[in-house]
């Protein structure tokens, strides 16, 4: 019953940011000088396939900032060697509902980014409360068309990309990087 109460609480808050006027706008690849991350922690395979992204990038002048949901009694082994992360522990950054804590996540939803891209498996309300929260022209999210459950709303995000299985992390930010540099291909052919 509280379940029930729970999540109708969260989904009003996402329908609540979503409400907010923002300007939406598509840049090609090369033009996006700002990119916020979101993802779930996880082992250290993945946080480093994620540095080795963040390194490439910001090597072409961009800046990349990153917020991760740590969830409870997840054990991490490695460091953060990031300094524009910020990571948000489960048991103690959230309140009761599930929102986090005033001023946890200010840090990251304060700037305004080119581009916003959502790496929480689906259904994940941290990923999409944060890309909502956000101020983005272009905000990104993965949907798993063969997913058992359903993900919920996606309306938060302006480009989803569709897999058929659980999120593989380096297709998913090369499919983002491809179909950004063919919007550039398409512009600049006009």
């Amino acid at each position: 019953m509280f379940e029930f109460f729970f999540k109708k609480y969260q989904q009003r808050q996402l329908r609540n940011l979503m409400e907010r006027q923002r300007d939406k706008r598509i840049d090609n690849w090369e033009q996006i000088k700002t990119i916020g991350i979101i993802f779930t922690v996880g082992d250290a395979e993945r946080w480093s396939l994620i540095h080795r992204f963040i390194s490439a990038q910001e090597s072409q002048g961009k800046t990349i900032s990153l917020i991760g949901f740590h969830p409870d009694k997840y054990e991490i082994n490695y460091i953060f060697s990031h300094t524009r992360t910020t990571i948000c522990h489960e048991k103690e950054d959230f309140n009761y509902m599930g929102l986090p804590k005033e001023g946890v996540v200010d840090t990251f939803t304060q700037q305004h980014y080119d581009l916003i891209i959502d790496t929480t498996e689906q259904p994940n309300f941290f990923g999409k409360y944060i890309t909502a929260l956000t101020d983005a022209n272009l905000k990104v999210g993965y949907s798993n068309s063969q997913a058992e459950h359903d993900e919920g709303n996606m309306e938060m995000y302006d480009l989803a990309i569709q897999g058929n299985d659980v999120m593989d992390f380096k297709d998913y930010i090369e499919q983002i990087v491809k179909y950004l540099t063919m919007i550039h291909k398409a512009n600049s052919d006009s």
